[in-house]
């Protein structure tokens, strides 16, 4: 099989070693598993064999899943884990300890600018919230205590797309580890083995899951030998060369801060997975005609999508996703009362927080993710009062339009 949609639902394409030759893989719901004999229960726990001992640690529901996002990806490694969040706490709390930094932009995920600024700085490690747009601020932040540049691409819910590129060679010249979330995009839109990344992050829960049924995040490694730079892997380094970030992350971080994904939870994202590459056609499909409506309407200020070709990314759309840059479409309105009314008008998209999902849902998420965020905080994070983000869904583009129009000719 040489096509992404195929092996996505046959995986491997080996024959079935599943009982019964069950032709989906089975749920296991365990928390522990029968060792042979003592001797087996010791070489598991010395990671010495495949077996499986605990749930928390290791499923094989779990560990079909991550053998599937291997083929969608092309990493050397993938580990799943309970969410997005989860998996970028894992990232950095493997990669950083107290005295060390890491670059990153203003315009993130609510969560995530509070995990680097809040969480990760009362531990002692620095995050140096810096200029994307200008790369040569973003190399002048870089010291001998950086442990990685992370980038979301595209930013949420701003719609940057940063010179992921530039970032790459910036990354490489510094031996500085590039981290890059692509849940917008997911591998099949913008694949990070071909552009320099080292870790790859995204939420299971968006595309992956194919309809909001289940939480879940992945870590995705790829073939690097930058963990040699890092002070705080050089044990693993030693023991495991290439092999050190996921060691030091699966064999110690990961099982002691226990954000491990459900078995069900992974069967689940397994279904979306065989259907992901139709479903991201049909959206982005979709978000492109959304977007184009958008941009006419004479009650909206303005619109952020980088396949429009206004768009002040448009050009690296093309160039990283082939004008194909996810689902995420930014509308502006007047103010927070036009666009409450808007959002309370509408009678087919949902109010709601998920993206990348079957449904269309729409957010404020000045009111919302970023409700407790001071007004400088949400100025200089390019949030501000009139901002809609717009994840657009399946349904047919006519019923979409359709709904979109009643609302705003209401607001």
């Amino acid at each position: 099989m040489r096509h992404i949609s195929s092996l996505l639902i046959h995986g491997s394409g080996e024959t079935s070693s599943a009982p019964h030759r069950s032709l989906k893989t089975p749920i296991y719901e365990t928390a522990s598993f029968d060792f042979e004999s003592a001797e087996d229960a010791e070489k598991s726990f010395m990671g010495l064999n495949d077996s499986h001992a605990y749930s928390r640690i290791s499923n094989p529901t779990v560990t079909e899943l991550q053998e599937r996002l291997k083929l969608f990806s092309g990493a050397e490694q993938v580990l799943c884990v309970a969410s997005g969040m989860a998996a970028i706490s894992n990232v950095f709390i493997t990669l950083c300890k107290s005295g060390d930094n890491i670059i990153t932009s203003r315009y993130l995920f609510g969560n995530t600018y509070s995990f680097f600024a809040r969480t990760l700085n009362s531990f002692g490690i620095e995050a140096r919230f810096t200029d994307f747009e200008n790369l040569e601020v973003l190399e002048k932040n870089i010291d001998g205590n950086t442990r990685a540049i992370f980038v979301e691409l595209p930013t949420n819910p701003q719609l940057i797309l940063f010179d992921i590129e530039g970032i790459a060679k910036i990354a490489k010249e510094k031996n500085v580890v590039l981290v890059v979330d692509n849940t917008v995009l997911t591998p099949y839109l913008f694949p990070c083995s071909e552009h320099g990344v080292d870790i790859e992050i995204f939420s299971n829960t968006k595309f992956v899951s194919g309809g909001a049924t289940s939480i879940g995040g992945s870590i995705l490694i790829y073939k690097s030998d930058k963990w040699t730079a890092n002070p705080k892997l050089q044990p693993e380094v030693e023991k495991f060369g290439t092999d050190a970030f996921f060691k030091r992350l699966f064999k110690e971080i990961y099982r002691n801060i226990g954000a491990c994904l459900s078995p069900n939870n992974a069967y689940l994202q397994l279904l979306g997975l065989e259907t992901i590459t139709l479903r991201i056609d049909k959206i982005v499909d979709n978000s492109t005609k959304v977007a184009q409506y958008l941009l006419e309407h004479p009650k909206v200020k303005a619109v952020k999508y980088a396949a429009l070709p206004h768009d002040p990314d448009y050009e690296r759309a093309q160039q990283l996703t082939g004008g194909r840059p996810g689902c995420l479409v930014g509308v502006e309105l007047q103010d927070r009362e036009q666009c409450f009314r808007f959002m309370n008008a509408l009678k087919m998209i949902r109010r709601g927080t998920n993206f990348c999902d079957n449904k269309s849902m729409i957010i404020h998420p000045s009111s919302t993710i970023y409700w407790d965020f001071s007004p400088e905080e949400k100025a200089k994070m390019r949030i501000s009062e009139g901002l809609l983000r717009l994840s657009v869904g399946l349904e047919h583009i006519d019923d979409i339009l359709a709904d979109l129009d009643q609302a705003l000719n209401l607001a």
